[in-house]
């Protein structure tokens, strides 16, 4: 009965942390509900400059890469370039933390549109 009884209140004092921990901490502060919840991503329609034919970024991309940053996606334009010789111009939007950015393609770079 002692064992259940510590069980439970050692599980409880747990909870009570975690959710402490979560939402009463600074942001980006160990276990803190914001250190998981900033994540960046972008979404981009890109296409051949050569051409015009649409490039998928996601034929190119690691396929765990679904929430990319805009770094990752000057990588990926830098590599279509290098290693495949795509010379690719676009348009989309980077989602931030709390805000979004407009955000172009251009002469092999990620600019802020």
């Amino acid at each position: 009965m002692v064992d259940t009884v510590a069980a439970v209140m050692l599980g409880a004092g747990a909870l009570v942390w975690l959710v402490w921990r979560g939402f009463g901490t600074p942001p980006g502060s160990f276990g803190s509900w914001a250190m998981f919840s900033h994540t960046n991503a972008y979404r981009v329609r890109l296409y051949d400059a050569a051409d015009g034919q649409p490039v998928c970024p996601w034929t190119y991309e690691p396929r765990h890469g679904f929430l990319n940053s805009v770094e990752g996606l000057d990588d990926l334009v830098r590599y279509l370039e290098e290693e495949h010789g795509r010379r690719v111009v676009g348009e989309g939007v980077a989602l931030l933390p709390f805000t979004s950015v407009r955000i172009a393609v251009r002469g092999g770079r990620v600019l802020r549109a």
